[in-house]
């Protein structure tokens, strides 16, 4: 597979099916450099999977703060069932959220359901250590969940829902 904006690719060392990029600069988060993952793409899928990355790469800290606010909901909605104790960090605004976020890698994979390349986001977080974060982009440019690290791309897949009843965060 080519993808040109994410150099050569290897097989992810666990995951054979899956390839690994080298460090890329991300924008979204200030050109820290992440490692991209590509889930079981097919070859066929690479057209799609290079527009996807190219409009998330076209992200940038405008569209982070965006999101910030579903962070921070988030963050929120943790702190609201977890006893002050338990909960390792206080955060009082949107803006200060991110400095409790820690990105480690980005996924890239197709939603079954609409076929769709997803671009995923996980991060550590200083209040939710279990389960983490996770960001995820529709087609790298349309932000589509915030939540915990789950294993779904989608509010509507989480819960099993109709999709008129998905929903961001």
């Amino acid at each position: 597979m080519n993808i040109p904006a994410l150099g050569t690719l290897r097989p992810h060392q666990t995951i054979p099916k899956w390839l690994t990029s080298n460090p890329v600069a991300v924008p979204y988060f200030d050109g820290l450099k992440m490692v991209f993952i590509l889930k079981a793409l097919k070859d066929l899928d690479e057209a799609e999977a290079n527009k996807a990355i190219d409009a998330f790469l076209q992200r940038d800290s405008k569209d982070r703060s965006f999101a910030g606010k579903y962070v921070f909901a988030n963050y929120l909605q943790t702190a609201e069932f977890t006893d002050e104790d338990d909960l390792r960090c206080q955060i009082e605004s949107e803006g200060d959220v991110w400095k409790h976020v820690h990105p480690s890698e980005v996924f890239i994979s197709i939603r079954r359901h609409d076929l769709a390349v997803y671009v995923q986001i996980t991060a550590e977080c200083d209040w939710e250590p279990e389960h983490g974060l996770q960001i995820i982009y529709r087609r790298g440019c349309e932000l589509s969940r915030v939540s915990s690290q789950d294993g779904h791309l989608t509010h509507t897949d989480a819960y099993d829902l109709p999709e008129d009843q998905d929903k961001i965060a």
